[in-house]
């Protein structure tokens, strides 16, 4: 009896889906959403939460669930492609700076 291998195709389009349902799949479209994360400013915010979602979709990765992975890796493409977060002028982000968390008695970014 032949056996069969369930491969998922990795689609990663600037405003589409991707699928990334086997491991291998996954971790080469967090290296491709990484790319265009690093092409957002330093201190943008957006790029701050699509970093995190990317961070999380490598622990679940690494966890053993790739339908998760993917699902994290298709909420940061929607975070770069749209850029929902941001700061407005005056508006202050505690807790980090433009490399990352500050330590408790640094003072806030502006």
């Amino acid at each position: 009896m032949p056996r069969c291998a369930l491969l998922a195709v990795l689609l990663v389009i600037p405003g589409g889906p991707v699928r990334a349902e086997e491991p291998h799949a996954c971790a080469a479209a967090v290296t491709a959403m990484r790319v265009r994360a690093a092409a957002l400013p330093q201190g943008d915010l957006s790029r701050r939460f699509a970093e995190a979602d990317l961070a999380n979709a490598m622990a679940e990765l690494e966890a053993g669930d790739p339908g998760e992975c993917g699902e994290l890796v298709e909420h940061a493409a929607h975070v770069i492609e749209t850029r929902p977060y941001v700061l407005r002028p005056g508006e202050v982000l505690h807790g980090y700076g433009p490399d990352g968390p500050l330590p408790a008695s640094a003072a806030p970014l502006r």
